[in-house]
């Protein structure tokens, strides 16, 4: 019974020490939607590879809130002058035409961050709202850690653009670069990339999980051993 327990609790250690031998591997790129903003010398300053969401809050003409969810999906265009900007003109099939999705940046030190971000949309007739064209503004309190050196790039599975009153635009699976000097539209192989706070959270809380419950099985092997014992030793007890 003792060499069981030494046995099991060996091949529990082994397996613990290999896991945290481990480094973090990042998986593979998801396939998104392809932005790009080119300079005047036909070079890159803005690359966003992104598949976007969107939920906005509207006033319908009885005066009642909705909610409208949609996928912003079209055509990018920008400028690589001065404040960086991007736009992605888009259509959605139910409920808004000719919308527009600016995101501004700006530099700070060696890196590029976003500074504004605006969305124009026009209501069609059929969600009934007051207004034909609204502009939604960026809130004022939105949280954003969305920042690169002036050689990597930007990484995250998930970003959210928040706009005043609640509605919202959500990043999946975005890369983003600005200020960039690339010869091609697209992201080079060896891209160095800064990862987003939630996801190197969730790379952090990974090997604690599994700590947690290799903790719990050595435990329960060790319970199972001692009760194995007892047992073994009441019945030693019982054949005297």
């Amino acid at each position: 019974m003792a060499s069981m327990f030494l046995l099991v609790f060996f091949e529990i250690f082994e397996f613990f020490k290999i896991f945290f031998s481990f480094t973090v591997v990042y998986g593979p790129i998801v396939a998104c939607d392809h932005y790009f903003v080119k300079d005047t010398d036909n070079t890159s300053c803005i690359i966003l590879d992104s598949n976007i969401t969107g939920v906005l809050h509207y006033t319908k003409s009885d005066n009642s809130t909705e909610q409208f969810k949609f996928n912003i999906s079209g055509r990018g265009d920008g400028s690589c002058k001065g404040t960086q900007h991007i736009y992605i003109s888009f259509n959605s099939p139910v409920g808004l035409k000719n919308s527009t999705l600016a995101i501004h940046f700006k530099q700070k030190d060696d890196s590029f961050l976003i500074s504004n971000f605006t969305l124009a949309v026009y209501f069609e007739q059929k969600l009934n709202s007051t207004e034909s064209l609204h502009m939604y503004l960026m809130d004022k309190h939105a949280e954003l850690d969305v920042s690169a050196s002036s050689n990597g790039a930007y990484k995250c599975s998930e970003t959210i653009l928040s706009f005043e009153g609640g509605s919202a635009v959500t990043l999946h699976n975005v890369r983003l670069t600005a200020y960039a000097h690339f010869n091609t539209t697209e992201f080079p192989e060896n891209q160095e990339y800064n990862i987003c706070q939630l996801d190197v959270r969730t790379s952090d809380l990974v090997p604690i999980v599994v700590g947690v419950c290799l903790a719990a099985l050595v435990i329960i092997v060790l319970i199972a051993y001692l009760v194995g014992r007892a047992r073994a030793k009441r019945q030693g007890y019982a054949s005297v």
